[in-house]
């Protein structure tokens, strides 16, 4: 009988089984997706709430800007407004609304988030009658000619945009401290200004944008969109319309680019 030689199957690469394998488990909805990447993580999303302070009633028609943007955001029939697409960090919110007064947030924003917060705005003391002006420059203008002429007049000490830039601060404590008149306190949780000037080192009433802001600034007010800042350190040099009927000191006026126009 003739003989025949065994033979064995031919061996196969284990680079080849391993490749089957894989497009085997793919196939099968059995190998897991990649890992998204980190900056598809970054992006966070604000929720707001804007209320009356007193009421905790919805404020319909409120204008949210974050300063040193160029966006604004608008409070809906429920008071609520929305920012999405915001990387991690802290940023300065400014809120308007007829009747009530200019009210500025710090918010700080982590990685991959959507945070929900509630911001409350108080009324305003009095209110004003609607005033109509025909042929006169816009706000803006109007702003920046009066603080060159309170500038002129040497009352007060004034802090430009360009000083600001160039004092590389990152609050308006850093460029606050090393105005003649001014004692900064800090501690742990930061600094607080005093006008030396005044009875018993007074703390200054706040003004941003010609609106009185005493309860919702402080000197750890972010200095990105401000473009120039007024120190009157006594009452003997603060301009009648940086004055309040109770004020017992002097004042730190704030002009930041998301005023009105």
């Amino acid at each position: 009988m003739p003989v025949f030689a065994s033979r064995r199957p031919p061996a196969v690469r284990r680079d080849v089984v391993s490749a089957l394998s894989c497009t085997l488990l793919a196939a099968l909805g059995l190998v897991a997706s990649p890992a998204p990447l980190r900056s598809q993580q970054q992006s966070s999303t604000l929720l707001g709430h804007v209320i009356d302070r007193q009421s905790g009633s919805a404020i319909v028609g409120a204008t949210v800007v974050i300063l040193g943007w160029s966006l604004e955001a608008g409070t809906d029939s429920t008071g609520r407004f929305r920012y999405s697409g915001l990387r991690p960090g802290s940023y300065m919110l400014q809120a308007r609304a007829v009747g009530y007064t200019v009210t500025n947030w710090v918010v700080r924003v982590g990685e991959s988030e959507e945070q929900h917060r509630t911001f409350p705005m108080a009324p305003l003391a009095v209110e004003l009658a609607p005033v109509t002006v025909e042929g006169q420059p816009s706000y803006s203008e109007q702003r920046r000619i009066e603080f060159d002429q309170r500038r002129a007049a040497g009352r007060g000490f004034f802090i430009t945009g360009t000083e600001i830039e160039r004092a590389n601060a990152s609050t308006i404590g850093q460029v606050l401290r090393n105005v003649p008149g001014i004692r900064a306190v800090c501690n742990s949780a930061g600094c607080t200004m005093r006008m030396a000037r005044s009875p018993r080192n007074c703390f200054p009433e706040y003004f941003v944008d010609g609106f009185p802001a005493t309860l919702s600034t402080t000197s750890n007010l972010p200095t990105v969109g401000i473009i120039g800042i007024e120190v009157y350190r006594s009452l003997s040099e603060t301009p009648q319309q940086f004055m309040r009927t109770d004020q017992m000191c002097g004042a730190i006026v704030i002009w930041t680019r998301s005023g009105p126009s």
